[in-house]
Parts: C-alpha cells; sequence; structure tokens
C-alpha cells in the first residue's frame, strides 16, 4: 500500500514541478546566441526624423508608451526576432530621434508580451501628422513578401490606421543615417 502512495506523491510533484517550468520558465524557442550578441552591440533598431520639437514630444510619448522596462517585440520580423523581447534605449541625435538595442531575451510562453515595435512607432507617427518627415526601421523588424533580402537598407515606415502597416524597402540606408553612425549590415 504505501508503494502506491509513493507512486502517486511521485506523480504529483513531477506534474506540480511541470506545471511551475511552464508557467513561469518556459520559454517560446530556443536561443539564438548570434543575436543576443548583436542585441548586445548597440544596434539601431528605429530612426526618426523631424524638427526638434516633434523629436522632443515624439521621445516623451516614445517613452511613455514601452514604459519603465522599455522592451519591444519585432512581431511582424522573420525569425528569430518575434521569439524576442528587445530591450531598447532612447536617444535624440541633432535632428533625428533614435530607438537602440540594449539586450534581446527570449519571451516566456505565458508572459505578456511587450508592445509590438511597429504598432508603437505607428502611434507616434500619427499623433504628429506631417511634422515627422522619414521613420526608418532596421531591415529585419519586418518580414516582406520577397524574405529578407528585399530591404537590405531597412523599411520606411508610413503613418496610418489601416491593420497592415505600410512600409517601404530601401536597397541602401537612407541619406540622413550614415551621417550619425555606422550602419549594421546584420540589422
Amino acid at each position: 500500500m504505501e508503494g502506491v502512495l509513493f507512486v502517486i506523491k511521485a506523480w504529483a510533484m513531477a506534474g506540480f514541478g511541470l506545471w511551475l517550468y511552464r508557467r513561469f520558465f518556459e520559454r517560446v524557442a530556443k536561443p539564438v546566441p548570434e543575436f543576443e550578441a548583436w542585441a548586445l552591440g548597440d544596434p539601431l533598431l528605429a530612426a526618426l526624423r523631424g524638427s526638434d520639437a516633434a523629436l522632443a514630444s515624439a521621445a516623451a510619448q516614445l517613452t511613455a508608451k514601452l514604459g519603465e522596462r522599455s522592451r519591444v517585440v519585432a512581431t511582424l520580423g522573420g525569425w528569430p526576432w518575434p521569439n524576442y523581447a528587445l530591450s531598447v534605449r532612447v536617444l535624440r541625435k541633432a535632428d533625428v530621434l533614435e530607438v537602440r538595442v540594449t539586450r534581446a531575451e527570449l519571451l516566456r510562453v505565458h508572459g505578456e508580451p511587450p508592445p509590438s515595435l511597429i504598432d508603437t512607432l505607428r502611434e507616434v507617427l500619427n499623433q504628429h501628422p506631417g511634422v515627422i518627415q522619414d521613420a526608418w526601421l532596421c531591415a529585419g523588424t519586418f518580414y516582406g513578401k520577397h524574405g529578407p533580402e528585399q530591404a537590405k537598407g531597412g523599411w520606411s515606415l508610413e503613418a496610418g490606421t489601416e491593420r497592415r502597416p505600410r512600409l517601404v524597402a530601401h536597397a541602401a540606408s537612407p541619406d540622413w543615417l550614415p551621417k550619425l553612425l555606422a550602419f549594421s549590415a546584420e540589422c
């Protein structure tokens, strides 16, 4: 009789252990060390170009939307982008507002995901119609019809409220971007 109780207790403890792991620790995918190393290099994720007043307002709005932890997910990117929460920091340089990645962390299966990068930037663009001249996104943040090779120079994001965001592919980085920073081909 004691053997049966022992087996039942063992199964109950194993079940509890599995539930605990799946609820609090399980990640959505296997880690990609190359992607995590890329994220630690302080790469440029997005950049907005506009007037000083518009960028100051956009920076405040973006910081408020991202919250205290300042994390986003590139939900429309190719693998492994949607699996990672990207910790970001917002910087103002001259007439450009930069969003840089500081760290990439795999999402948890049962955790609440951070806001979408593209949706958050579209909200900022919609709040500042006509005063933000250009919104540039890293090439990996969106997986176009023709795969990752479609936009080697990144994407331009346009304001709008339609369900599918309007993005324009660039074969090379925009003229205003290389003046401020070295462009990463891995982006």
